[in-house]
């Protein structure tokens, strides 16, 4: 009986041995198949982004994009934030990654869009011709986003400008760093510039490309090392950006060069101090082409205000959206303001004209006026550092204007003739 019970006990502890050799091998089988299926999604992952002309196919970023068929392509898309809505364009050299240093703080207070054009990011590159404005529409539209103000960069600038001529109720105030203006000729240095930036591109070192836009002083100021590892970086990360033409790009007709005066808009306009002679025309341009519109240049920056100076930045899109409300007053309302006022032994004229009221001094102002609220009789003259506020006499007609200067502390009675 001894031995049968001691059997016993011997072929249960083997069968134990088996039971946990046989788990153990299952369980190192099932850990071997995970570990496959992990790296086998992950290649595939990394097969679909090379594919799609990527090296590093991820920002890193804390909030995650999204795509949008534009037709036939997918721009990549980003947004955060809640309030009054921005939309960020970028420049023509890096991708939405331009924005990275004022997205989080504009976050905080807006409703805050970027996305990377097509040929740039991870947006696809064009194959057929295209309207950079209608990518543009296409975006707001999905993202439910009737107005805004539009901030562009370089040549996102450009297809700012562009996009207003085209849907001017969609946007509230325009803010060019930088800005390119399509139809305007550029000198053969602007072009032997670019040309020679690029020239490491022949033989495929996008290293060597990005190094000399990194450290070209006219678009990152040659002091500012922290400016050119961000471009560098920009750069290497998303060589394709190099290769982008713009030539599928479709422009108008008619440039906006030669319809300036159909925005209107409030504008600031910001150029690098450091930026290239070209530039500083595009800029100067625009600022006599759109009434009221203002310009400041900006101490120890080049062209990449962003990369350069993203606190700035952040802090003076702030201030302008702040400091100048976008309210609609109907027109019946407005309409109410116009006529003459004297100023300085001369007559001045309010008008309306395209939804838009101007104090116009013959030979010395043509601003546009922008209401503070709907019901207040108050209205900025942004560019001068001004507010304009109609008075009304005891039967409620409108008897004169009365400015008030910001700067100076200056008050100018207009009665009304």
């Amino acid at each position: 009986m001894t031995v049968l019970l001691f059997e016993s006990f011997h072929r249960v502890q083997k069968n134990r041995k088996l039971m946990k050799k046989k788990f153990a091998q299952n369980m190192a089988f099932r850990i071997k198949k995970i570990m496959f299926l992990h790296v086998f999604c992950f290649a595939c992952l990394l097969t679909v982004r090379k594919a799609r002309g990527q090296e590093n196919p991820s920002y890193d970023r804390e909030f995650p994009g999204a795509y949008l068929d534009v037709g036939g392509s997918k721009i990549y898309y980003e947004e955060s934030g809640t309030g009054e809505t921005i939309v960020l364009v970028h420049d023509g050299l890096v991708s939405s990654m331009t924005w990275d240093g004022v997205w989080r703080t504009l976050a905080k207070k807006y409703h805050v869009v970027r996305y990377d054009r097509r040929g740039y990011g991870l947006s696809d590159t064009p194959t057929v011709p295209f309207s950079p404005i209608d990518d543009l529409y296409k975006l707001m539209a999905h993202l439910l986003i009737d107005h805004a103000t539009l901030v562009g960069c370089s040549s996102g600038g450009g297809t700012a400008i562009d996009f207003t001529l085209v849907h001017p109720q969609m946007v509230d105030r325009l803010i060019l760093i930088g800005s390119v203006l399509h139809g305007m000729v550029v000198s053969n240095a602007f072009g032997e510039r670019g040309r020679r930036n690029n020239a490491p591109l022949g033989h495929g070192d996008y290293k060597a490309v990005a190094e000399n836009w990194s450290n070209d002083p006219s678009t990152i100021s040659a002091g500012d090392s922290t400016g050119r590892r961000r471009l560098y970086d920009a750069l290497v990360r998303f060589p394709q950006n190099l290769k982008y033409t713009g030539n599928l790009e479709i422009r108008f007709a008619i440039p906006a060069v030669r319809r300036l005066s159909e925005i209107h808009a409030a504008t600031l306009i910001l150029v690098g101090e450091y930026d290239m002679p070209d530039v500083h025309a595009f800029e100067g341009a625009i600022q006599a082409g759109i009434a009221g519109a203002r310009r400041e240049i900006v101490k120890g920056c080049a062209h990449l205000i962003p990369l350069e100076k993203p606190d700035f930045l952040s802090e003076r899109i702030t201030s302008f959206i702040e400091n100048h409300p976008f309210v609609k007053v109907p027109e019946n309302i407005l309409g109410n303001y116009s006529g003459k006022y004297k100023i300085w032994g001369t007559a001045a004229t309010v008008i309306l004209q395209d939804h838009q009221l101007y104090f116009r001094v013959p030979g010395e102002w043509d601003l546009p006026l922008f209401p503070e609220s709907a019901s207040k009789m108050k209205f900025f003259m942004w560019d001068h550092d001004a507010e304009m506020e109609f008075v009304k006499d005891s039967d409620g007609h409108i008897s004169q204007a009365i400015i008030y200067g910001e700067g100076d502390g200056s008050v100018i009675k207009c009665p009304r003739i």
